[in-house]
């Protein structure tokens, strides 16, 4: 991260993630692990947590800093939910622009994350 800020180029970060909640109301998430198996994760694995260690270990960021970064963000989050709420719904024709570049699909993965396959689905109509 340090050298990023000296010489900035593009980088990647892969956040390898846990899902704590269910897909939907349907699925309390629940019944295919146990509720140990979710709180140990959070408790051991979450990633925001685990980022926050890091930037204090490597001095990247005090504390404070990092609140007031939380702050900052918790606030731009509020005032996003407040104008999407006070606005229009989009027409329906725009469901799908700007989502994916165009001739490019969605790549999906499997659980393993070694099997990979193009969804043609995703698409956008030429």
């Amino acid at each position: 991260m340090k050298l990023h800020m000296v010489m900035p180029r593009k980088m990647i970060l892969e956040m390898d993630t846990y899902r704590y909640h269910g897909h939907s109301m349907s699925d309390p998430g629940s019944t295919y692990r146990t509720r140990d198996e979710i709180s140990g994760v959070r408790q051991e694995r979450d990633p925001i947590e685990r980022v926050r260690k890091l930037i204090l270990a490597h001095d990247i960021a005090s504390a404070a800093e990092l609140k007031d970064i939380e702050k900052e963000v918790r606030k731009e989050v509020d005032d996003a939910i407040a104008q999407a709420k006070e606005s229009s719904m989009p027409d329906p024709s725009e469901l799908f622009m700007d989502v994916y570049v165009k001739g490019c699909g969605a790549e999906v993965f499997g659980v393993d994350r070694k099997e990979s396959k193009v969804n043609e689905k995703f698409r956008p109509a030429s």
